[in-house]
């Protein structure tokens, strides 16, 4: 067989092992509480036709075919991990960092804390106590977190805007509206290991000369074997935007963590052999993805918001599809200042004006880029009533502040469940 359709094969077999491992299934049991307190931040009837169970099936076919993608990756050009017992604290040490922040279910935390213990522990014997020696290979390390960074950043630029959920906030004394995106994915990859013997279920490939790319076989290891073992992860995003778009957003954060992702990948090729690059690597992997979030806030800190509610007219923050406004092409943000001639004032006012249930529609529209567009629908003969838009209120009944949407933890939310 061609040893790419091999590969393909062991890979897939590999995956289908890890969608049976008892830890996918506890990863997607946790992603279905955070995607259920997720949807109930939606207190405004955002119109959104995902309920949790739709929103939790797509994730996961979309974490299986981007861990097929990242398990072929490693695989072709050869990103190894030297296997040893340790790993398997990779996920449970994930898990237990987000019940301080959500953001922190993130493999670049988890596997930048390990990097240190693993540095520090290295089985030397202090005051006769003989320390574990977790020998962890960091430049693996790298490459692991490397390619699920690139994963993700794949799956934020295509999925990542989709379903973004309004809050409304109060920032510099206005009332704006913001856009909360929380996004989850369960994955399953097949990592390739660098084992002293045998792995268990695994065939023998014969690979080009110049694989693996990233080198780094211990000295005392004569005879040793390259292999694909499942393993169980998890992904996330979730960002607050009162100042952009939440495609815009998504898609530049997005680059800016496959831009990391890929240095990372270059630092664990270079860091082979060299205990400083390591070092360097390990802090970098945690401290360059804060940094990237520290930034976005930053950003929205010093940014004027670009919805807020208008001194006249109404502001629209969610469309039901098909229904009059998307067919007429009216986007979310837009501010509708006229309906057939009559200046709209409030939202009583504009409710006022369609319930003459008129069978010809014409509404002026401001944009958020400044621009004025007239919009036409007809509804003969019955007229029409609704446009199937949701307002931005003018006076909202809750007020988020936007630390306590974006700094809660899964500790937090089980608290808060347990309560009920």
């Amino acid at each position: 067989m061609n040893p790419l359709l091999e590969i393909i094969h062991i890979t897939l077999l590999s995956i289908s092992r890890a969608l049976f491992n008892f830890s996918f299934i506890l990863v997607i049991w946790i992603l279905y509480i955070l995607i259920k307190k997720y949807k109930s931040v939606n207190i405004y009837n955002f119109d959104n036709s995902k309920t949790v169970i739709n929103a939790l099936v797509e994730s996961i076919l979309q974490g299986i075919i981007i861990g097929i993608i990242g398990s072929l990756i490693i695989a072709v050009i050869g990103l190894p991990i030297n296997l040893t017992y340790y790993l398997i604290f990779l996920l449970p040490l994930a898990l237990i960092l987000s019940l301080i922040n959500i953001r922190y279910l993130c493999f670049s935390y988890a596997a930048s804390v390990m990097g240190v213990l693993s540095l520090i522990f290295r089985g030397q014997i202090i005051f006769g106590i003989t320390l574990p020696n977790i020998n962890i290979n960091i430049s693996g390390l790298l490459a692991l977190v490397g390619i699920l960074h690139l994963m993700e950043g794949i799956l934020i630029f295509f999925v990542g805007a989709d379903d973004p959920i309004p809050i409304i906030a109060k920032k510099d004394g206005k009332i704006v509206l913001g856009h909360l995106m929380q996004k989850y994915w369960p994955l399953p990859i097949a990592m390739l290991v660098l084992s002293k013997g045998g792995i268990s279920g695994s065939e023998i490939v014969q690979m080009p000369d110049w694989w693996p790319l990233l080198k780094d076989i211990p000295k005392d290891v004569i005879t040793y074997f390259y292999g694909l073992v499942p393993f169980v992860g998890a992904l996330g995003y979730s960002s607050i935007t009162y100042c952009e778009e939440p495609k815009k957003r998504s898609k530049k954060t997005a680059v800016r963590l496959m831009i990391y992702s890929i240095l990372l990948i270059i630092l664990s090729i270079y860091s082979v052999g060299s205990l400083f690059l390591q070092i360097v690597g390990t802090i970098l992997m945690a401290g360059i993805h804060e940094g990237m979030i520290l930034y976005e806030q930053y950003i929205e800190s010093k940014k004027e918001p670009i919805y807020t509610i208008p001194k006249k007219g109404v502001r629209i923050m969610g469309i039901t599809p098909e229904g009059a406004a998307s067919q007429m092409g009216m986007q979310i943000g837009d501010i509708i200042t006229k309906i057939n001639g009559i200046n709209v004032l409030n939202t009583r006012q504009f409710r006022a004006i369609l319930k003459n249930s008129f069978t010809f529609l014409w509404i002026e529209v401001l944009h958020i880029n400044g621009d004025m567009e007239t919009y036409e629908f007809k509804a003969y003969p019955d007229g029409i009533t609704d446009l199937k838009v949701r307002l931005m209120p003018e006076n909202p009944r809750i007020i988020y502040r936007h630390e306590s949407v974006q700094k809660i933890g899964l500790f937090h939310i089980i608290k808060n469940k347990l309560r009920k």
